[in-house]
């Protein structure tokens, strides 16, 4: 029984260690959720003036400050919007996806699973849509106004939590720069 134990223990160790690369098949993106779009306020026509990438405001941001952030919208190994929850993560625009590294077959490159955890940890942040008690809005925001994966984006919000390297921010406004096709 103990064997036993050991070797499920090892084949979960080995999977969960496992980056990406040929052998592995993430999951592909799911369908675009057919629910409530983000209501209109919360589109912004133009950028937001001021704007700093993921890593700077990391750097110096702390809980209540206003902030203006642009990154693109990526950079965790789980999905990077939350089904029901107007939510997502983004990612600092130095960090390349890993579609655009030769050679690369990552089918979910908005992971950026070639880059070392502490490195997406200085680097990304969560962003989130809240009503004006501070609950979180319950609308699938992919694919609302060109919100993808990879999309470049603007937010201006404000912090709502920093703990250690976490990052939270309830998004005032959100302005779509770039939309990038995913590869296939």
């Amino acid at each position: 029984m103990k064997t036993v134990c050991a070797v499920m223990m090892f084949g979960v160790a080995v999977l969960a260690l496992s980056g990406c690369g040929e052998a592995q098949k993430p999951a592909a993106p799911v369908d675009v959720p057919k629910s409530a779009p983000l209501p209109s306020g919360f589109i912004l026509k133009e950028a937001p003036a001021g704007a700093k990438d993921v890593g700077a405001t990391k750097a110096t941001a702390k809980e209540g400050d206003e902030i203006v952030i642009r990154g693109q919208i990526g950079g965790s190994p789980k999905d990077v919007f939350n089904p029901g929850r107007a939510s997502f993560s983004i990612a600092d625009m130095k960090l390349p996806a890993c579609s655009t590294k030769p050679g690369d077959k990552c089918e979910t490159p908005w992971d950026f699973c070639c880059e070392t955890p502490e490195t997406l940890s200085a680097n990304t942040a969560m962003i989130q849509f809240t009503d004006a008690d501070g609950k979180i809005l319950k609308n699938d925001v992919r694919g609302a106004n060109g919100i993808e994966y990879l999309s470049v984006v603007v937010v201006k919000g404000k912090v709502a939590k920093r703990e250690g390297p976490n990052l939270l921010v309830n998004a005032t406004g959100v302005f779509v720069e770039k939309t990038v096709p995913l590869p296939h």
